[in-house]
């Protein structure tokens, strides 16, 4: 039911329904992007551009569809930023955005003066050194010819942009790192998340970040289609049909991973707590795991011997370095498998985790809107 109420195309035919019938050139970039092309298709007719995202899918003709790399940008995102930034160059009349998590990576073009090994340098370090999305998205702003609005720069006429948001209450321009939404230039915050991170900086990086001026935003309009609190009550609907007792935490799951936890449990009571956001991970060794398996094993340990159930999973179905969507655990889990602390060391815990039999696979959803977080205690 949560992945149903983000359903992208189902939200983006509904917002686009009174838009009017004149030929419109779409830009879509993210891992809901192919869904978020055919809700515009049954809104308008036909409809032209370019849909940039992470698996193959069906999308409208007269839509050029691009597979990016995922998280880290390669060959693949570079050549879809450089035809997205072509395509809304040459759109004449109005231009439709369509963004959703994941086009930070899947759709890339460092400025002139970047290369493209570095800009992939510093995506590895700040993603495994558990940078969060905002931070991350600070530093890749400074680099690219993409984010900050460089797709709206490009285009000459009328711009919307629909966002299907993984970020909450970060702001629709964290979203893909904002490609049609600029944010004014910081670049000495973004030098400071550098060192902090690590990330050398040579000379002729910096005279980039330097250089670059204050974004003075074009004339677009922004509309947020959905984000993971509507995931979320969708969530709590369900359980109140079934006679639960429900409740969705306040705020937005951030922050290191296990301290999220805590406080997600600390505010938790009988019945299902459901929570929405993205924590971050400081990854350790090569096991096969992400964000919500790590997430699930950690409960699980902490839910031993009780009545309870805990589960965590992304709603795109992908959940870090495993083929899960994450897991659903419960007080028997941590004694029905090997040792969790050596799992957890090693960042291993789907491998742990399917062995349960706890683990949860969906394949891509074909929507985004972060993870979801769940607990039901008697």
């Amino acid at each position: 039911m949560a992945v149903a109420a983000v359903d992208p195309e189902a939200l983006t035919a509904a917002a686009l329904t009174d838009f009017g019938g004149d030929p419109t050139v779409i830009i879509a970039i993210g891992k809901a992007a192919a869904a978020m092309c055919r809700g515009a298709h049954r809104a308008l007719g036909p409809v032209t551009g370019v849909c940039v995202t992470d698996t193959p899918g069906t999308v409208p003709d007269g839509i050029e569809l691009l597979i990016g790399d995922h998280p880290i940008p390669g060959d693949a995102s570079f050549e879809a930023g450089a035809r997205a930034l072509e395509v809304a160059r040459s759109a004449s009349g109005r231009c439709v955005a369509l963004i959703s998590g994941g086009g930070s990576a899947l759709c890339e073009q460092p400025l002139p003066g970047v290369d493209r090994s570095y800009l992939q340098q510093v995506n590895t370090l700040l993603l495994g050194g558990g940078a969060s999305i905002e931070e991350t998205n600070l530093v890749r702003r400074h680099l690219s010819a993409i984010k900050c609005g460089g797709i709206a720069r490009a285009v000459s006429g009328p711009l919307e942009t629909y966002v299907l948001s993984d970020v909450g209450g970060a702001g629709p321009g964290v979203v893909a790192s904002g490609p049609t939404i600029p944010t004014s230039a910081d670049p000495q915050a973004a030098k400071a998340l550098m060192k902090r991170f690590g990330i050398p900086i040579p000379d002729a990086v910096w005279d980039v970040m330097s250089q670059r001026p204050a974004d003075t935003p074009p004339s677009t309009n922004v509309t947020v289609l959905a984000d993971g609190r509507v995931a979320a009550e969708a969530v709590a609907d369900a359980a109140r049909e079934d006679g639960l007792q429900s409740r969705i935490s306040k705020g937005w799951i951030a922050g290191p991973l296990e301290t999220a936890l805590d406080q997600f449990f600390a505010g938790s009571g009988s019945g299902v707590t459901i929570a929405t956001g993205e924590p971050t991970v400081d990854v350790r060794g090569a096991g096969a795991g992400g964000r919500n398996s790590h997430a699930a094993l950690l409960a699980a340990a902490r839910l031993r011997g009780q009545e309870s159930l805990f589960a965590s999973f992304a709603t795109d179905g992908i959940d870090g370095r495993s083929d899960s969507a994450g897991a659903i655990v419960d007080g028997t889990t941590v004694d029905r498998g090997g040792d969790p602390e050596d799992s957890l060391r090693n960042f291993d815990s789907a491998r742990y985790l399917d062995d349960t039999g706890d683990l949860i696979r969906t394949g891509p959803t074909g929507t985004n809107v972060a993870d979801l977080w769940v607990l039901w205690r008697s």
